[in-house]
């Protein structure tokens, strides 16, 4: 399968996350710290059973490393993300998140010793300044522990795509990861269940989150990661709310503006930019 559609599906699995979340979330259908547990519960369920069905070894003890570095990556993401979500506003969430995944993967890419030809640093300007164009009119001032919480979500999850760069196995490596943020999430129920508010809708919303569009979607980003530059899979998850306006238009009949379509084809431009140089230099 071409590289592009991979990254694409990828992306529009992520979109759906976050439409997913917020439709859990924003209506008290299911509180944060349910949502995460039944998220990486059901994620960790399906990619086990995957891997049972196909006869794949998961690996926890030969890799004992990079399965405690994934999911504490991807634990710290999903934790964070959620109850940070729940006090701040769509676009302010948007903007510290990937902002925050933005400057350190950028930088990474950096401090590897690679620099950004032209070309490049033109498309990431344009996609950067139509993601901020785009979520700024929805953005508002943060509680300033939430917005922590959101910088920490988006450092986590910076964190486990480079670690994407080491996976040997992507199917492998996210099981991997699932399972021990699974096992956390468990050891840390007390907590996560101090404010509890389940309900039906909650509960499917949230397994369909864990189960297809992270479980599946993980996996996907975990195979482009491998076949892309640092700064392509940093610039691509710009792609994420475009996509999830979208979906939000199909799926919920919200409106879209000129604004938005402006915005959206600055991002998507960008990256094209981007994704063209890197052709060139190959």
């Amino acid at each position: 399968m071409p590289t592009l559609l991979i990254t694409i599906a990828a992306m529009i699995a992520f979109a759906a996350n976050s439409l997913l979340c917020r439709l859990a979330l924003s209506n008290g259908a299911i509180d944060a710290g349910n949502f995460t547990l039944l998220r990486l519960l059901s994620g960790a369920l399906t990619l086990a059973i995957i891997a049972f069905l196909t006869r794949r070894p998961i690996g926890l003890r030969s890799d004992w490393r990079f399965s405690i570095q994934a999911g504490l990556a991807l634990f710290g993401y999903a934790i964070f993300f959620s109850f940070a979500y729940l006090e701040l506003s769509t676009g302010t969430g948007a903007l510290l998140l990937f902002g925050s995944v933005q400057l350190t993967l950028l930088a990474v890419y950096r401090w590897q010793g690679n620099r950004f030809t032209a070309q490049e640093l033109c498309g990431v300007i344009v996609s950067l300044l139509g993601f901020v164009w785009l979520m700024a009119p929805a953005a508002s001032r943060p509680d300033p522990l939430a917005a922590l919480l959101m910088i920490v979500s988006g450092l986590s999850w910076a964190a486990f795509t480079l670690l994407g760069k080491q996976a040997q196995s992507p199917q492998k490596a996210i099981t991997q990861g699932f399972i021990v943020a699974a096992a956390l999430s468990l050891l840390t129920l007390p907590w996560l269940l101090l404010s509890s508010s389940l309900s039906l809708q909650g509960i499917v919303l949230a397994t369909i989150s864990g189960a297809l569009a992270s479980a599946l979607g993980y996996i996907l980003w975990y195979i482009a990661v491998a076949r892309i530059s640092l700064l392509q899979a940093s610039i691509s998850q710009l792609a994420v709310p475009v996509i999830a306006l979208l979906l939000g238009a199909l799926w919920l009949g919200e409106a879209i503006t000129l604004l938005n379509i402006t915005t959206s084809a600055l991002v998507l431009g960008g990256i094209a930019l981007v994704f063209v140089a890197r052709s060139k230099k190959v």
